[in-house]
């Protein structure tokens, strides 16, 4: 064998000498041979050596060029086919290869020119569509590029690459639908291609389509164990499906491949957090920001979960990135006075405003007196349904779209517990805080009020267009309370408003129905203190009950807000306030039957006059 080699070798040298270009043809297809194979040192070698014996090689220089581009060296790339095609400039792979060059260089118009110099020696080149429509696309030419990529398809109607992009610039332009029929066609030639079923998931998840979107995520881990943005997205869906164990797997999985994925982190915290699990939900969060500082969601999520473990003191401050969050869907005040955070007032008027809806208007007002026993001169903005019993504190009130008075400071509602360096042994607790206005106590006064048997409020159902993520899921089937409904001994009357009021016709039981004597939240205030008890989910019902200092029941989710902490059978926010949490997500049974148990436990009034 090895005589064998030492004879080819001197063969070699012989021929060398006696016909170059000859060799140049054996050494040639050697080399694409060892290209073709994935040796790129070897075909390298080989490209020089052949240009030693012929300087005007041109197919040399091309692989060369085409070997440094693969390995990121662009100039170099740019640099040997720009050689080739001095020696032959008819030649449409070596333009379409040098617009893939100048491409990965970042020169998109000299790259446009280079594929239509190719497409002019060769209209019938699908690859130079294709890359023509790759460029024209990141130019931001989506329709030219759409249309390159049609011709490709043209052309080469199993070409895969060209079906996915084309779907790209369709979905981009938000036609889900023929973008899902291109990746489905694409994954018709290539079923085992993992980044395709990758990307069939995504489309399909942003139509909401998220069990067809598992499929896909799933078969493209199967395909691709070390596809870490298939785990995440997988991870993404099934939290949306609300498989939460499933979904922490797939996130630590996509973690394991890659440490460092910011988003990842940030998800899978969101996931611990619905688990109920918030303190290691924090530990991701750190890790999010500690690879991506700039994410503010992850800040923002923090915040949640550290008020949820009642840490206070880190979590106020955290909370500020609420205003920087998509999440928590506000509006930034853009006033030229600075926010106060607890700088001394000394008599200074201060703009104290409503941020957020009516129950964390209510819950935050208690506030109020401590930023007037610090010294200022409260001005308060509230929302329209707020104004009369926010008019009751006492200080200048005005209600949202009326003009301002001069000030010196401003602070969101949600932001004095940051200024005022509230903890959660000094959270502000003593109730009633807010009192009722005496109009709207003469209104409800005039109202039927039964004089035998427990009064008892109810509310069922929160904000329909309130979006908060997990906690969703708030509001409880009407139905599910009809163990409520049994009780002969307690008169019902619903505090509910809104389109959920409709369920009341729905049971034969007499429920009266104060929504229509109700025109704000100081109506529904004097309401309550014709009630002997109040029966709630997690809306402004609950919150004005507590603030009231009226005996409220408050229903719960398993991964409640951050305002209820985690375990905890009363309020820390209302003392007279108990708590009532599902044992496991979407499980009410339970609740409403502890909740039946408190009532019969509470003492019935005396009999009314």
């Amino acid at each position: 064998m090895d005589r064998d080699r030492r004879n080819f070798a001197r063969l070699q040298r012989g021929a060398i000498e006696s016909a170059p270009s000859s060799m140049a043809v054996i050494l040639f297809s050697e080399a694409v041979n060892c290209h073709r194979d994935g040796k790129l040192n070897d075909a390298d070698r080989l490209c020089r050596r052949i240009l030693e014996l012929c300087p005007r090689h041109a197919e040399s220089l091309h692989l060369l060029g085409a070997i440094a581009y693969q390995t990121s060296r662009y100039d170099m790339a740019v640099e040997m086919i720009r050689s080739a095609i001095r020696i032959d400039n008819r030649n449409a792979p070596y333009h379409s290869d040098l617009g893939l060059s100048l491409q990965a260089q970042g020169k998109l118009d000299a790259a446009v020119a280079q594929y239509k110099r190719a497409l002019g020696l060769k209209p019938d080149y699908p690859e130079a569509h294709y890359y023509l429509g790759n460029a024209l696309r990141d130019q931001g030419k989506t329709a030219e590029a759409a249309a390159r990529y049609e011709q490709a398809l043209k052309l080469r109607p199993g070409y895969a690459l060209a079906c996915s992009s084309l779907g790209s610039v369709l979905r981009g332009s938000g036609r889900m639908d023929e973008a899902v029929r291109l990746y489905e066609r694409a994954l018709s030639f290539q079923p085992h291609n993992a980044q395709l079923h990758l990307t069939l998931g995504l489309t399909l998840c942003a139509q909401d389509k998220l069990p067809e979107a598992v499929e896909h995520y799933e078969r493209a881990v199967a395909l691709d164990p070390t596809l870490a943005e298939a785990h995440y997205n997988l991870g993404l869906a099934l939290y949306s499906l609300d498989k939460l164990d499933e979904a922490v797997t797939y996130y630590e999985k996509a973690l394991s491949l890659r440490p460092g994925m910011a988003e990842a982190h940030n998800n899978l915290g969101i996931t611990l957090d619905a688990r109920n699990d918030p303190e290691v939900a924090i530990i991701h969060y750190k890790q999010a920001i500690l690879f991506k500082p700039d994410l503010t969601e992850a800040y923002y999520n923090m915040a949640m979960s550290q008020l949820k473990s009642g840490d206070f003191s880190s979590g106020w401050d955290n909370y500020e990135w609420r205003w920087h969050s998509t999440k928590s869907s506000l509006t930034v005040r853009n006033f030229s006075q600075p926010q106060w955070r607890g700088e001394p007032l000394e008599g200074a008027r201060i703009l104290l405003h409503a941020e957020q809806g009516l129950g964390d208007t209510i819950q935050f007002l208690r506030y109020v007196p401590m930023v007037q026993a610090a010294g200022g001169a409260v001005v308060l903005e509230v929302q329209k349904g707020m104004y009369r019993l926010a008019s009751q504190l006492g200080v200048e009130t005005i209600s949202f779209g009326n003009e301002l008075p001069s000030f010196d400071w401003h602070c969101p509602l949600l932001s004095l517990p940051l200024a005022l360096g509230t903890t959660l042994e000094t959270v502000p607790n003593r109730v009633p805080y807010l009192s009722i206005p005496e109009e709207a106590l003469r209104s409800a006064s005039a109202l039927p009020w039964p004089t035998q048997g427990l009064r008892v409020g109810l509310a069922w159902a929160g904000n329909q267009t309130f979006l908060n993520d997990r906690y969703r899921y708030r509001s409880i089937p009407f139905p599910l309370l009809s163990p409520l409904f049994l009780r002969e001994d307690i008169q019902l009357f619903s505090l509910q408003i809104g389109e959920a009021t409709a369920e009341l016709g729905t049971t034969s039981r007499k429920i009266f129905n104060l929504a229509p004597h109700v025109t704000d939240m100081a109506d529904t205030a004097a309401q309550m203190a014709h009630l002997d008890i109040v029966v709630s989910v997690d809306t402004a019902v609950a919150h004005l009950a507590g603030a009231l200092g009226v005996a409220t029941l408050t229903m719960l989710p398993y991964a409640s807000d951050w305002r209820w902490l985690t375990g905890r059978g009363i309020s820390r926010w209302y003392p007279t306030m108990g708590l009532f949490r599902q044992p496991e997500p979407g499980d009410w049974k339970p609740v409403v039957n502890d909740v039946c148990r408190a009532l019969r436990e509470f003492p019935l009034p005396l009999r009314r006059l």
